[in-house]
């Protein structure tokens, strides 16, 4: 089946994205919706978040100055690679643009279920996970941060699904799988409709941001939201989906499934610094015929890694699109300055993060001593 080849726990890189509208039902995101944000960030900008469910209503009731919530989070199986980067920043910006509340989900059940990971092995990594977050801006006072296992409400919620959930509908969506990963995907639902439960303040507009693989966890919590909606009222959340950060040689999505073609926010910086001088570049045969005929640049990771992550001024990303595509850029000169940008970033960020680990250690606690 078509579902099939989404695939959320995969490393492939999808191949027509225009599917996505045609066979699953998104919508493009479109001068309405963005007429609705003030200021809209590089990711919707570029067209990098390019499809969404129901995101207008989580704009106009964000209008209306109703409480919304945006929520996602993170497997805890190793370092914050670019890909999950973009989902923290688009969580950051809601928060920002919206006042939404925060729901960052450590998944370290998911974690077990895909990945064998002891509670106390994803403890570790969801540390250096939640301090890579709000490195990156998130406000913990605007914020819930927690880890599957200590939050019952989740776990409660996941076996009332499974009573109204079939096997063959999880098959449908996600293939043939370990009853695990199945029983994960109904835990993921939970997490997804939490900050609607009276704890939280009840029914809201919530916006999820995935990546597109995601996108069956999302249709799979829209029909649960239905079924239940007369025992808690809640509304079927939206979502917003980015686009794929490929790893660095180009052939898979960004993932931490192959640790040498990735780059991960906690990579030393000379070492990330080298990964990026090898980064898949749409250069030609020859500096003559790069000259010529110019860059392939749809081919080229190193452009996606600017346009995606290191290039905030829209103005020069231009500018450096048109210089490759017109043979004045060559790819030596334009992989160096993004090696040199990448080095310096995570010099930055990772000075940040060390201030913060401590804070991200006490959210995790605390929420675990609430809790028991």
């Amino acid at each position: 089946m078509a579902d099939e080849k989404i695939d959320p726990w995969g490393n492939e890189l999808l191949g027509d994205y225009a599917k996505l509208f045609t066979e699953f039902g998104l919508s493009e995101i479109g001068d309405s919706v963005l007429a609705g944000i003030r200021a809209p960030s590089r990711l919707f900008r570029r067209g990098i978040v390019f499809a969404h469910r129901d995101l207008g209503k989580f704009v106009d009731s964000a209008g209306r100055k109703e409480p919304v919530a945006a929520m996602s989070g993170i497997k805890p199986s190793g370092e914050l690679h670019l890909g999950s980067k973009l989902t923290a920043e688009e969580l950051i910006f809601f928060q920002k643009e919206f006042g939404a509340r925060v729901f960052y989900c450590v998944a370290n059940l998911e974690a077990y279920a895909d990945n064998g990971l002891t509670l106390k092995e994803s403890r570790e990594n969801a540390v250096s996970n939640v301090a890579d977050v709000l490195a990156l801006g998130l406000d913990p006072k605007n914020a819930y941060v927690y880890e599957q296992s200590e939050e019952k409400t989740v776990m409660n919620l996941a076996y009332l699904f499974a009573r109204r959930t079939t096997n063959a509908t999880l098959q449908a969506l996600y293939g043939d799988r370990n009853v695990g990963l199945y029983f994960s995907t109904l835990t993921q639902a939970g997490d997804i409709l939490l900050p609607q439960m009276p704890g939280f303040g009840g029914p809201k507009n919530v916006v999820v941001p995935v990546g597109v693989d995601q996108d069956p966890h999302i249709r799979l919590t829209r029909d649960l939201a239905a079924k239940f909606q007369p025992d808690y009222g809640f509304r079927l959340p939206s979502a917003t989906y980015h686009q794929f950060s490929r790893s660095l040689n180009g052939e898979t999505k960004m993932g931490k499934r192959d640790p040498q073609s990735m780059l991960t926010l906690a990579d030393d910086p000379e070492a990330a610094h080298r990964k990026a001088l090898n980064a898949l570049t749409g250069g030609r045969a020859t500096l003559s015929e790069q000259r010529r005929l110019g860059g392939e640049i749809e081919k080229c990771v190193v452009f996606e890694l600017y346009k995606f992550h290191f290039e905030e001024d829209d103005k020069k990303l231009s500018e450096r699109f048109h210089a490759c595509r017109g043979g004045k850029l060559m790819c030596g000169d334009c992989k160096g300055e993004l090696a040199c940008r990448v080095r310096d970033f995570l010099k930055a960020h990772q000075k940040k993060k060390g201030k913060l680990e401590p804070k991200a250690r006490q959210i995790l606690e605390a929420q675990g001593k609430k809790r028991s």
